[in-house]
This record gives C-alpha cells, sequence and structure tokens, in this order.
C-alpha cells in the first residue's frame, strides 16, 4: 500500500477494516486458514522508511497493530516506488495454491513510459537501478499469483495499469491455469465504504478458483482412479493474502467440452432441435437516445442443428458448429460452461446483453464507415441468441440450452485493444483505425459509451465490450474508468484527426490529440480518396464478408439502407404479396429478408405501419 502523505484516509480505512476483512474471507470459505502480510512503500527521499514490511502470517491482530503505527508521510515527485513494494510482496514466503496481492495507490510508478509526470533527477540512479515491474507481472503470473490493483486516482495511474495488465495477460503459469488481474476504481466520494469489499471479494475469488483448478487438475487422471476410495488430493489456498482451505465439500466443477476440428457436414447431419431465435434492432425513424437505449426485440420459431463437442474454447465459453434450417446458414454457437455457465448461461438477460453491445457496435461502425474521411472502414458481424425449447427431450445440458450465435470468421484474430487501457501500438493502419474507431463511439454517443475490447479478422469485429455511464453492459463495464484508460494510452493519429476527433478532457489529460486545423492538405488528400476504395463488411443479413466500394457504402448509409452481399441482394427483391389486415389492400415484402432478421412477416402495409424495418 503507498504510505506517503496523501494517502492517510485510506491507512485509517485499513486499520478499521482489515479485521473485518479476514472474518468474512473465513465466513465464506469456513476451512480456510488464512495468512495476511503487509508492505507499505514510499518513494526513495523517504530513506529507512520507504519500505515497512509485516510477512505472512496467521496472527491478524499482530498485522493490525503494525498498520496502527503507521503514518502517511513522504513521497517527493509524483511517482513511488511500487516495484520495491512489489519485490518485498514477492519476497515472502507463499506456501499455499491461492494467491493474491492487493495493491492501493494514488500514483504510478516511476518512468515516463508508465506516467507523464516528472521524475526526480536526484534520485535517477534509484530509478534506473528498480526492479522491472513488468517482469514482476510476469513472475506473479508463473508463480499463480492473482493480482487486485485499486485506484485511488485511475486519472493518475491508467497509463500503468495498462501496461502491467498487458504484461500480466500473456504471461503464463507453471500449472497452466490462467490468473486473476483485477482492477477496482475507488476515486469518487463515498467509495472509501467498498473498500473492505473490494478485498474481501480478490480474496474469496482466489480462494474459489484455487479449489476449481484443483478438481480440473484431478479430473484428468479420474478415469485411472478407484472410485470406492475415500482419498482425495488436499486443497491448499492464499493471498498477501493466503491461506490453506480443507473443506469436506469439493466443488462442483463442470470440465470444459471436448474440442474437435470443425466440421460443417457432421453438424448438417445431425438431429433436427426446436428453438426460438432471438434478435434486437434499433428503431427505425427515431432519433437514437444513448443515455436510455431502446432495442427492438424479436423472436422466430426455427429448427437448429447443434454439434455436441466444441472446436474452440476460451476462458469462459466454447464454440460449436450450428445450422440454422431455417435461414439455411452455418453459425458459431458461442456456450457457456464451468462457473460462468452456472451464472450466465441460464440468463436471458446476460445473453441480452452479449448481443446487445455486439448490435450497438455494428451501428457505430457503420456509422463510423460511413465517413467519407475515413481511410479505412470497419465491421462487426451480426449476434443473436437461441433458446432451445425442450432442452431435456433433445439431450442438451444446461449450458447449451441457450447461447448466443454468428456468422463464422475465418483467419487470423487480432486483438487491437481491451477494456483495461492497452492498445496494440504496431504502427500498422488497422491497429491505428481501430483505436481511432473506438474514441469515435465515445464523442458520437456524447461520451455515454465506448466500444472497446477490438478484435477479430482484419476489419471484421466480434465479441466487444462497452463501458457506459449507466453500467448495464455486464461485468466488462468500467465506465468512466475504463473510458480514462482509454485516453491514457491513446495517441491520436491521422484518422481521429480527420474525423475531428476530440480528446476526453483535454486540459487534464495532457493528450496528445492535434488539433483538427493541424490536418496536412496531404492527409485531407487521403481521407478524400478513401471513398475510390474498397471496404469489407459483413453482410447484415446472412454475415458473410463481402467487399463494396466505400462510396456505395457511403451513399447507402446516407440514405438510410444497408449493404447487402449480392446473393442476399438478390433474394431480397423476390417478393410476396399478402393483404393488409387494416386497409385490405395488398402489399409486396420480402420473405427473405424477414427471416434473415429473425421476424415475423409483417401484417400490415407501410402506408398502415410506417417504418416496419427495424435497423440492424
Amino acid at each position: 500500500m503507498d504510505c506517503t502523505g496523501s494517502m492517510g484516509p485510506w491507512i485509517d480505512e485499513v486499520k478499521s477494516a482489515i479485521v473485518s476483512i479476514i472474518d468474512n474471507v473465513k465466513k465464506d470459505h469456513p476451512s480456510a486458514n488464512v495468512r495476511v502480510g503487509f508492505v507499505a512503500y514510499r518513494d526513495f527521499c523517504d530513506g529507512v522508511k520507504r519500505l515497512q514490511v509485516y510477512h505472512l502470517t496467521s496472527d491478524v491482530a499482530a498485522v493490525r497493530k503494525f498498520i496502527f503505527r503507521l503514518a502517511a508521510f513522504g513521497g517527493g515527485d509524483g511517482p513511488e516506488d511500487i516495484p520495491g513494494g512489489l519485490e518485498a510482496a514477492l519476497a515472502m514466503p507463499f506456501n499455499a495454491q491461492a494467491r493474491r496481492i492487493v495493491l492501493v495507490g494514488d500514483s504510478p510508478c516511476h518512468g515516463s513510459r508508465f506516467n507523464d509526470g516528472e521524475d526526480d533527477r536526484r534520485y535517477l540512479f534509484q530509478i534506473q537501478q528498480s526492479p522491472d515491474i513488468c517482469a514482476q507481472m510476469r513472475e506473479m503470473v508463473r508463480r499463480g499469483i492473482d493480482f487486485t490493483i485499486i485506484e485511488i486516482q485511475p486519472n493518475y495511474t491508467a497509463k500503468m495499469v495498462a501496461i502491467l495488465w498487458e504484461e500480466y495477460d500473456k504471461a503464463k503459469s507453471l500449472d497452466g491455469f490462467g490468473r486473476d488481474f483485477r482492477r477496482v476504481s475507488l476515486s469518487k466520494a463515498g467509495d472509501a465504504a467498498r473498500f473492505a469489499s473490494s478485498v474481501r471479494s480478490s480474496a474469496s475469488s482466489s480462494l474459489s478458483a484455487s479449489k476449481e483448478r484443483s478438481v480440473l487438475a484431478s479430473s484428468q487422471f479420474a478415469v485411472a482412479l478407484d472410485t470406492k476410495k475415500s482419498g482425495r488430493p488436499t486443497l491448499k489456498l492464499s493471498h498477501v493474502l493466503e491461506g490453506d482451505d480443507e473443506e469436506e465439500k469439493p466443488p462442483v466443477v463442470v470440465v470444459p467440452p471436448e474440442v474437435k476440428p470443425l466440421n460443417w457436414a457432421e453438424v448438417k447431419n445431425s438431429p433436427d432441435v426446436d428453438a426460438v431465435r432471438h434478435s434486437l434492432h434499433f428503431r427505425p425513424g427515431k432519433p437514437v437516445d444513448w443515455k436510455n437505449l431502446n432495442l427492438k426485440h424479436t423472436q422466430q420459431d426455427t429448427k437448429i442443428r447443434l454439434a455436441q463437442s466444441c472446436f474452440a474454447i476460451g476462458a469462459m465459453r466454447s464454440a460449436h458448429a450450428l445450422y440454422d434450417c431455417n435461414m439455411g446458414t452455418c453459425l458459431v454457437a458461442k456456450c457457456y460452461y464451468g462457473k460462468a455457465a452456472r451464472s450466465s448461461s441460464t440468463s436471458k438477460h446476460s445473453l441480452q446483453n452479449d448481443v446487445k453491445m455486439q448490435i450497438v457496435a455494428k451501428y457505430l461502425a457503420t456509422a463510423f464507415s460511413a465517413s467519407e474521411k475515413v481511410e479505412r472502414g470497419v465491421d462487426f458481424i451480426s449476434t443473436c441468441w437461441y433458446e432451445i425449447k425442450n432442452p431435456l427431450e433433445t439431450g442438451s445440458g444446461r449450458s447449451m440450452a441457450m447461447f448466443t450465435a454468428e456468422p463464422y470468421i475465418d483467419g487470423e484474430y487480432k486483438k487491437y485493444n481491451n477494456n483495461n487501457g492497452w492498445i496494440r501500438d504496431d504502427g500498422l493502419d488497422l491497429s491505428e483505425t481501430a483505436q481511432a474507431f473506438s474514441h469515435f463511439t465515445w464523442q458520437t454517443t456524447f461520451g455515454q459509451l465506448m466500444v472497446v475490447d477490438l478484435q477479430g479478422v482484419g476489419c471484421i469485429f466480434t465479441d466487444p465490450q462497452i463501458h457506459s455511464k449507466d453500467g448495464k453492459f455486464g461485468c466488462g463495464n468500467l465506465s468512466d474508468v475504463g473510458m480514462t484508460a482509454f485516453f491514457a494510452t491513446h495517441d491520436c493519429k491521422s484518422a481521429c484527426r480527420a474525423l475531428g476527433l476530440k480528446p476526453l478532457k483535454h486540459s487534464e489529460l495532457g493528450s496528445k490529440c492535434i488539433d483538427e486545423s493541424a490536418t496536412t492538405n496531404r492527409e485531407e488528400d487521403e481521407a478524400k480518396e478513401a471513398t475510390k476504395k474498397k471496404m469489407t463488411c459483413s453482410c447484415p443479413l446472412c454475415g458473410d464478408i463481402t467487399t463494396v466500394l466505400h462510396s456505395d457504402f457511403t451513399a447507402a448509409y446516407r440514405k438510410g439502407r444497408e449493404v447487402y452481399c449480392k446473393p442476399c441482394d438478390s433474394k431480397s427483391e423476390r417478393k410476396t404479396r399478402r393483404k393488409c389486415q387494416k386497409c385490405k389492400k395488398k402489399f409486396a415484402y420480402s420473405p427473405y429478408w424477414h427471416s434473415m432478421k429473425g421476424m415475423e412477416p409483417p401484417q400490415s402495409c407501410k402506408s398502415c405501419e410506417p417504418s416496419t424495418r427495424p435497423i440492424s
């Protein structure tokens, strides 16, 4: 914990909360033997008081007594000696399996890479000799240590946290299981009351995850074990909170599904299953209220064929081949499994959130790509969710009773930014375009939303996260903290300048965004040339990747039309006539268009029901 002068109120909070934190962790895990240690760090100007350390112990009262003697003082320049504090924490003897370090501070570490302030040059030698904090992140993962950072002033620490997350995320643990990097912002008035619950939640999460890892690891040998034997592996757990848990009941863990190569022929030969396809759409002819999105929900009965085995697997979801018999389209079903299945897959609200983020991202990507000033457009594939009508009769497990589905994208996936401030800065045009798109979404929605976690094949993205003011987009929504983290690492370049994008709180962040007036004639000419170029997009009907002229895409957008692939364009033109239930006059509609949109055929003509076509 940063124990410099500005942290006085938070040291007091720890003094009053440390006992209740440990007591509550023990309530969550009654048989856990929790050990806790404490490192107070300051800066090089504070001499022998730069670090004050109490090693891991189960004697919580002794740790509390140590903390009570601490005082907030010193600090010198803006940055503090965080690597020194982490070095002391990592030197402690972590013996159990559940381990977590919680870092609490209001300032970043030294180094221009991590902060926009100035280091005190009197201590330049000590700064240069400091441990490599990025290497410390990798060491944590390798040793199986979860990490929580509690930011008191995220405006100052966002740049550092984004870099630390990147290093932590790309490292691998010795046991092959992932570890948890958790970011908590306590910057608002009244947030001090959340401190204890944040630390408790982090510690309990490490204990629970450790038990699941133990069961998953032992399940690999389940076939060879005698099921009559009563013995089982001891489950050990830890943290600068650290603990051993010897509970009687092993946790219930859903083992990930079997992974097999993708085979579309196999799924097409699978039995038909009755299901409902759910879709979301923007309402036509109405302005979008970004503070209160009101999307139209449609549903359609259909038959599907679903592969029980998956062809790819992630941390929370598995990917399965899916064939929609009504649409005649091959899709990818994404099903939650394990712990995520128990909390998410049975919740229609959770799946609706996943689809909602994708639909909002596609809507904003269309607006972004339709600008004549955009050098390179981007797009998102359309997403829906399916609900199997009788999962027990079909033999589908609970995790596969309800799932999202989207078109299959073949190719190499790349990630361009995340929801925690990290951005890919490889100098390539698409990386620059991706960051400009995230910036564009914030400005277009008047600061209400920001689309991040951009990843996909080429310029076709999928699975985004959205930061929003209202916190309605699930656990990946970091709200203002996430937006601030993006701007802390984002460097506006030609794409942002061409679009006239402005940074968040320009004067406060000292952004490197160059004013629109600074755009050179050469860049303006290049932006105009974009209208003569081709762009790649995902067909809003079938999802196939298609290439169109950027100028045609822009022209269609101005007329309120979508751009389809050639086969869908042709099929959509085949109309059927039926009698309007209101005026009794006959009208024409496209069965194919309505089927692909997941909508029932219209019952009334456009005159009686204007703007019946929602925008997807």
